[in-house]
């Protein structure tokens, strides 16, 4: 059984993976994608990887730079243990908010 500790290493591990291959697909350095998000490249590198988290207020950032809205960087499935629980209403309410304005500000 694994425990809450290893749930959320998992979670940043697999969005790590996915922010790799987003950027990748999109051509997109490590270096570069930094710069446009107010981070180095080693930061990105570290988030990569799973070692450094993202600040929350810097995923519709990311996601923008991207080309995809910030749920499609967000793992999924079982292995996505610090979103089991969230009720549906709350996360639909979050991308809602995200897709009206990328900042999280939703007037």
């Amino acid at each position: 059984m694994s425990n809450e500790h290893d749930d959320v290493d998992r979670f940043y591990r697999e969005f790590g993976q996915r922010l790799h291959d987003a950027r990748t697909a999109a051509k997109i350095s490590q270096e570069n994608l930094g710069a446009r998000i107010g981070l180095n490249r080693t930061s990105i590198s570290n988030i990569e990887k799973g070692r450094q988290r993202l600040l929350v207020h810097q995923l519709p950032v990311l996601a923008r730079v991207l080309g995809m809205a910030p749920d499609e960087l967000l793992p999924v499935g079982p292995s996505a243990g610090p979103l089991d629980g969230v009720p549906a209403d709350a996360r639909d309410w979050a991308m809602q908010v995200l897709q009206a304005d990328p900042n999280g500000d939703p007037s």
